[in-house]
């Protein structure tokens, strides 16, 4: 009777453990957005700086700009026929399937905000996906007397290779690494101050 109630409970617990592995494989979703580019790959191209272009380099019949700052400030003006896509809308469904549209048109994305450097985030998101047909217009914008400028930008080329500064930060590519022995701290011996005696007596 016991060995039954056994079986019984095994089997239970069998059919359960199948019925959690089966609903955890139908559930399942794959990632929607993967990484292709290392990080070594992306340091490479920051390094180079061949992703920035400047307004006048732009080939405006292939490009499409596409403006990363907030709606209400896009509202305000923006350049031509620019697309206004915040960055945090850029991993969004719609957003996803536009960029692969514009890629396999052969069309190059163009982002921009008030400086270069408000758009390296987006810039950075994509290129890091596998999107290669994507720069950062090196210009910066404003809104002068309700008319919007596009200006010259002057985007000094880093001085440091950060490529270089990841990989030699890197342990376990380090051939030269010194271990330093650990310092031991000296002792400190307090000394006690002796309290002065009050004078004793009077006049």
């Amino acid at each position: 009777m016991k060995e039954l109630e056994k079986t019984k409970r095994i089997s239970i617990s069998t059919v359960i453990f199948i019925l959690v592995i089966l609903i955890g494989v139908l559930t399942f979703k794959k990632p929607t957005n993967v990484y292709k580019k290392t990080n070594s790959e992306t340091l490479a191209m920051v390094n180079t700086q061949d992703y920035l272009v400047d307004y006048t380099d732009v080939d405006q019949s292939n490009s499409v700009f596409i403006d990363i700052r907030e709606r209400f400030e896009y509202s305000k003006g923006h350049i031509g026929e620019a697309l206004n896509m915040p960055t945090a809308d850029i991993l969004e469904e719609q957003s996803i399937s536009m960029f692969d549209g514009l890629r396999d048109a052969g069309k190059t994305i163009v982002f921009y905000g008030k400086t270069p450097n408000e758009a390296n985030s987006a810039w950075m998101i994509l290129y890091q996906l596998g999107y290669e047909n994507i720069k950062i217009l090196n210009s910066a914008t404003q809104l002068v007397d309700n008319r919007f400028e596009v200006t010259n930008y002057d985007l000094e080329k880093p001085i440091a290779n950060y490529l270089e500064i990841f990989n030699n930060g890197n342990l376990e590519n380090s051939e030269d690494t010194q271990v330093l022995a650990p310092v031991t701290p000296k002792k400190v011996i307090a000394v006690k101050k002796k309290k002065k005696r009050k004078p004793e007596g009077g006049c």
